[in-house]
């Protein structure tokens, strides 16, 4: 009996020893554990992350406006069904004395601007210098004048299986040529912005 009592001690001091601090450590990580994504948090992370982006853009560029405008369905045609095509701008940044425009472009039909947004299909670039100087400004007449904008850049916005699901647009008040190193600063960002928003699609979607 004595045997068997001082087995059970040591039994019951090997478990307190080694199993104790498991239990603990695995507690301690429960309460330490992040809280669970939202569709809230995911949103504000997503955008504060491609805002700061934003923000480095317009310092190095010194440029008067950017914004994103992104790709998604806006009600169905009669009687077929099929989805319309439209645009907003969901992300904007501009300098104090640039007006904003994001309220004005809400729900556009891509038809309004198609040789624009063929040629950013087609190309995934546009520049256009000085609009007073260029023969083609891809029907962006409207904007440049509405909007005091001289020059703008365009580029598209490709998801992870590189689908265009956006348009990131830099403007300036004044004329100007987008130097080689600009273009290669600009797609750095494009790159990450892209991925950035395609992570945050693709992963709302997985969780529906």
């Amino acid at each position: 009996m004595e045997t068997l009592a001082v087995i059970t001690t040591i039994i019951v001091a090997l478990i307190t020893a080694v199993i104790g601090p498991i239990i603990v450590n695995w507690v301690k990580l429960k309460m330490e554990k992040k809280d669970p994504s939202t569709p809230m948090r995911d949103a504000l992370e997503t955008s504060t992350l491609i805002d700061t982006q934003l923000e480095q853009v317009m310092e190095e560029l010194e440029c008067n406006r950017i914004w994103i405008a992104q790709f998604h369905n806006g009600g169905h045609f009669y009687p077929t069904g099929r989805s319309i095509q439209k645009f907003s701008i969901f992300y904007e940044k501009c300098t104090p004395e640039t007006p904003n425009i994001q309220q004005t472009f809400q729900n556009i039909p891509v038809s309004l601007f198609p040789r624009v947004l063929s040629k950013i299909y087609k190309d995934n670039e546009l520049s256009i210098e000085n609009v007073d100087k260029e023969e083609d400004t891809y029907g962006l007449e409207y904007l440049t004048t509405q909007f005091n904008t001289k020059s703008i850049c365009m580029i598209g916005l490709h998801s992870l299986d590189n689908h265009l699901i956006g348009v990131l647009t830099i403007s300036f008040q004044d004329s100007h040529r987008i130097t080689k190193d600009e273009w290669i600063y600009i797609r750095q960002k494009v790159g990450v912005i892209g991925t950035l928003l395609s992570e945050y699609l693709y992963t709302t979607n997985k969780k529906k």
